[in-house]
């Protein structure tokens, strides 16, 4: 009796003990440890997504997006309103083109593509998903000075070559601003009082609601008429020497930047 007296509070200890493991182990049983990683290993690591944000298409002067598919142009990225829906192609069979201002990832990894439209009013701008259209660079580039009445092409932002040209007359004077080509037509597409080949541009006339049978659009385009080179002359479209023509129709490609300067 007195040896389990004795041994009574050692007992009571081990019973303390044994309950305290038990409540820092929950009511179930107890969980077996984790197994330990094998020497030299590590935990495979997560890949993070691609950063939101500008995204930076490449060292080209230019890029423009060529529809792939009907285009629906939103005010902003990943949705707000339809500013306008485009076709896949144009009347004419070419792809419609878009000259891109700048682009942007979502968080979710979409891309984006802020775009200047062919349309009025002259400068009109909005996104589209890089999904609907194929991206593609630029290389050349063309200025046209009003007062001067001189064109004049660059490639890689170097100047190739300048020369005259006729452009508006006081009162239908052609518009100033970024433009870029969306259609090349030659006869008998388009009538021979455009000359030799005609480049449709994205801009509008700012008087003329119509040109003949068109919308106002202007254009680059030649003349059977040689005088009026130099001139102000025209209902608004840049007008240059077949020969001339037909080297930009057979040089630039459809989205190719056309800055018109005062």
């Amino acid at each position: 009796m007195s040896e389990l007296k004795s041994r009574a509070p050692v007992l009571a200890a081990v019973l303390a003990m044994v309950l305290v493991l038990a409540g820092c182990g929950g009511t179930g049983s107890a969980q077996p440890a984790a197994p330990e990683a094998p020497a030299g290993s590590a935990a495979p690591a997560t890949r993070p997504g691609p950063e939101p944000g500008p995204v930076r298409l490449g060292g080209a002067p230019a890029y423009v997006a060529l529809a792939a598919k009907d285009v629906t142009v939103r005010s902003q990225p990943r949705g707000g309103q339809v500013v306008a829906v485009f076709p896949a192609k144009l009347p004419w069979g070419s792809p419609t083109p878009f000259l891109i201002s700048e682009a942007q990832r979502t968080g979710g990894g979409d891309t984006w593509l802020k775009v200047l439209l062919p349309r009025r009013p002259n400068g009109s701008s909005g996104w589209v998903r890089s999904d609907q259209v194929r991206i593609t660079p630029v290389t050349q580039t063309v200025e046209i000075d009003l007062s001067s009445r001189t064109a004049t092409l660059l490639r890689n932002h170097r100047r190739v070559r300048s020369w005259r040209v006729a452009v508006g007359a006081a009162g239908t004077p052609t518009p100033t601003g970024r433009f870029f080509v969306t259609v090349k037509l030659r006869p008998p597409q388009i009538s021979t009082t455009y000359g030799a080949w005609a480049l449709g541009l994205s801009g509008y006339s700012e008087v003329h609601q119509t040109f003949g049978t068109g919308d106002g659009q202007i254009a680059l385009h030649g003349t059977y008429n040689p005088w009026s080179i130099g001139r102000p002359v025209s209902n608004g479209c840049v007008r240059m020497d077949n020969r001339m023509i037909t080297l930009l129709a057979d040089t630039l490609t459809l989205g190719t930047p056309v800055t018109i300067k005062a």
